[in-house]
């Protein structure tokens, strides 16, 4: 007798999934904001979803709203790159919005808050290295009333320290996400 697989089930529906991964991280810990980004829900929603789920018992506790303060924000500059990537328009009114600066200067900002550090030689080929420094003086101008400084590396280049990193990535998650 030959052996047979088991009947696969018949097309799965997103829409039912969807909760089913989202009690998943729940139970896991992941907090229910950060699992509404993910499933491109409404946190408003998915906590009516996820209280439902604990009075049906499949469910312990509603996880912790958000991410506690002082958690390591490193995943926050993927979570910026991939928004730039789905929505930079998004992201680039948002950073406008928040610091009033030019296309050019938000793009420069950008590049600081992925890689850490913005060095001459690597931009020579979109801008020469004296408008670099105009721009950057510029940006420093907006980021100082919040305290965000950007530090220059003597003959190389810039840098955007962790903490500005993560305070500028922070003030521009929120404003997307209350957009």
């Amino acid at each position: 007798m030959a052996c047979q697989a088991p009947a696969l089930p018949a097309i799965v529906d997103a829409a039912s999934v969807i909760p089913e991964i989202a009690i998943r991280l729940a139970d896991e810990g992941v907090p229910l904001r950060a699992i509404a980004r993910a499933i491109k829900e409404s946190s408003d929603v998915l906590r009516d979803r996820l209280r439902a789920a604990q009075a049906a018992g499949r469910l312990l506790d509603l996880p912790r709203d958000d991410w506690p303060p002082g958690f390591p924000r490193d995943q926050r500059a993927l979570q910026l790159s991939r928004l730039v990537v789905e929505n930079r328009d998004a992201v680039l009114l948002a950073v406008q919005q928040i610091f009033h600066m030019t296309p050019t200067e938000v793009g420069l900002l950008l590049v600081l808050l992925q890689h850490a550090s913005l060095f001459k030689d690597r931009i020579d080929n979109m801008m020469p290295a004296k408008t670099v420094d105009v721009h950057i003086c510029r940006i420093r101008k907006r980021l100082l009333p919040y305290g965000i400084e950007i530090t220059t590396l003597w003959g190389n280049g810039y840098r955007l320290p962790l903490a500005g990193r993560r305070k500028t990535m922070d003030m521009i998650m929120q404003q997307v996400e209350a957009a």
